[in-house]
């Protein structure tokens, strides 16, 4: 037994070695995205796998998540600016604390008046998402007897702007094309429902991430910081001493420093999105590994608030059928032979199109499911599953008998759906693949059937991102 549970640590600890060296990796590569949902959206190669002789595209229906956007309050640096003017006041700043200090206040002041607008980055995501789409799949959009454009927008504004910009994108590329344009509070139930919803016969159960849980090399479990010099991530000496000029007098005015540093980090994720400033706090400032240390809960708690984690993938599920049951039915109605319809353009939240992706199981490139504490160790990255403008697109095909073949898209890339068999490559009988829509709605519907059982209440998350 002894034996077996030493085993059991060497191989939890090696997993968790192995995750923070490919987390720091990653993030060395491109250190924005350690912003984790605040990241931009990275524009990769995309590929067609060629469909079945016959077969060309006449309809897709989309998803997408606004694009990158203002924080939504200025509060976020606080922190920092409160340390910053106090040192200053002090003479404790050093020319670079100064610099970063300014830096600070530079990112906060383009946040005033602009709290969770959409960014000119943002604007250029959802045109160059449009003009893809358009290079993509041209026959969609040149068939003449399919000229309707539907786009259904939440009520937040930046979502609205969004589906401005890839719509007017759209329709530069091919001009005869109409679109239509809704947003209203009836249509959010499918757009952006709510995913506080509780078990049956329970109340919600009011939930927060453990305080003071951190990264660490050798446990997930929730821990108060702790100085621990050498260690990257704990001892934050590395990064305060180039900013004053007498470190030990500054501690001793900052007190425990990791709230100072948090907002620092905070700030620097997005210098992405206002990236017309030219300030680069990540890079300048941050090693990966003090990046990893500020990344690694969050990512976790993204995981849990929006995907298919263990503790909340139940009621995840659950709660986003509306959105998968309107794919459904605009899909029916796009495939009969009278439709006009090309193209049915959603534009939303991360607090949907992830849950969306929970639904469908593909949430986790391998198609897991684990504890919300893990997601980081099984290499479960929020800047690639659900950074700014993240999308899924269903593209259907037809050929000269009728038969229609459908393919869905994860932020323009082809995926496997597990559970259900393709015809081809990535390609799957809409018949086929709707018959399993409607049996992952019901699957998700049977916690909720059943007699109320004593199992913990959903975990609210924040409003949509």
């Amino acid at each position: 037994m002894k034996k077996f549970f030493t085993l059991s640590l060497l191989m939890a600890l090696g997993l968790s070695l192995g995750a923070q060296e490919a987390a720091v990796k990653l993030i060395a590569e491109n250190p924005d995205r350690a912003s984790n949902n605040m990241h931009y959206y990275e524009f990769n190669p995309i590929h067609d796998t060629p469909a079945p002789p016959g077969f060309k595209p006449f309809y897709i229906s989309h998803y997408g998540r606004h694009g990158s956007r203002y924080e939504q309050n200025s509060t976020f640096a606080r922190a920092a600016q409160e340390g910053f003017a106090h040192l200053d006041s002090l003479g404790l700043l050093s020319a670079a604390g100064k610099a970063l200090y300014a830096d600070v206040e530079a990112v906060v002041e383009a946040h005033k008046g602009m709290e969770g607008s959409l960014t000119p980055r943002g604007a250029r995501e959802h045109r160059l998402l449009a003009e893809r789409m358009a290079k993509r799949y041209p026959s969609v959009f040149k068939d003449k007897n399919r000229q309707e454009v539907n786009s259904f927008s939440s009520t937040n504004f930046r979502c609205i702007v969004s589906m401005c910009n890839f719509t007017n994108s759209l329709q530069e590329k091919f001009p005869k094309q109409q679109f239509t344009f809704t947003s209203a509070e009836r249509f959010m139930a499918y757009i952006n429902p709510s995913l506080n919803v509780p078990r049956p016969g329970q109340p919600p159960v009011q939930r927060t991430i453990p305080q003071g849980f951190r990264f660490s090399q050798q446990t997930q479990e929730p821990r108060p910081w702790t100085p621990a010099p050498g260690v990257p991530g704990y001892d934050f000496s590395r990064f305060l001493r180039p900013l004053f000029t007498d470190y030990d007098a500054a501690l001793r005015e900052l007190g425990n420093p990791e709230n100072f540093v948090k907002a620092i980090y905070t700030t620097g994720g997005l210098c992405q999105l206002v990236d017309f400033l030219g300030i680069d706090i990540y890079r300048k400032y941050f090693t990966p590994e003090e990046l990893v240390y500020f990344w690694a809960p969050g990512n976790d708690s993204i995981y849990r608030m929006w995907a298919g984690s263990v503790e909340n993938g139940e009621v995840i599920r659950y709660a986003i059928r509306p959105l998968l049951l309107d794919f459904i039915e605009k899909a029916d109605a796009a495939i009969r032979p009278d439709s006009h319809r090309a193209a049915d353009l959603r534009f939303g939240h991360d607090t949907s199109v992830l849950p969306l992706f929970a639904l469908l199981g593909v949430d986790d490139p391998q198609h897991r499911s684990f504890p919300y504490q893990e997601a980081h160790l099984h290499g479960w990255y929020a800047f690639f599953q659900v950074p700014m403008a993240t999308n899924c697109q269903m593209v259907f095909y037809r050929n000269k008998k009728g038969e229609v073949l459908t393919k869905v898209l994860y932020n323009e890339q082809e995926i496997p759906i597990p559970g259900i068999e393709p015809v081809s490559g990535p390609y799957y009988r809409w018949d086929d693949l709707k018959a399993h829509f409607l049996r992952l709605c019901e699957r998700a519907a049977e916690p909720w059937n059943r007699p109320p059982r004593p199992v913990p209440g959903p975990i609210p998350g924040p409003g949509p991102r």
